[in-house]
């Protein structure tokens, strides 16, 4: 799979409000070759140059006890999407598509201490 550059957003303002817009978002984790997924709802905190984002999971879930072992993850922020039918282009030799904005984030997941909570 490839990124097609001239469709990614450079603009790191824009990027922050879309995920404000969209912070029901998609964790993944993985562990031993398992992917686990939940839907989180995001806050975020920005210190400096970094980006932190904050939610909640249930403890001693398959996905909470993925994350303990490998705390890399991947976090998806879908945004409004279509169906794009062929029929809309000019060219009869286009191919219908899907129309559609995400954020991909990624980063190392820390739990909170209880104190913190």
């Amino acid at each position: 799979m490839y990124s097609i550059p001239y469709f990614k957003e450079k603009d790191y303002g824009v990027l922050i409000q879309f995920m404000q817009q969209h912070s029901f978002a998609l964790l993944i984790g993985n562990y031993n070759n398992v992917a686990t997924a939940t839907q989180v709802p995001f806050l975020f905190e920005e210190r400096g140059e970094r980006l932190f984002l904050k939610g909640h999971i249930m403890r001693n879930t398959d996905h909470h006890k993925a994350l303990l072992k490998n705390s890399m993850v991947l976090c998806v922020f879908a945004g409004p999407h279509a169906y794009v039918s062929a029929r809309s282009y000019s060219n009869p030799h286009t191919a219908s598509t899907w129309n559609y904005m995400t954020v991909h984030a990624r980063g190392n997941l820390t739990f909170l201490e209880e104190n913190a909570l």
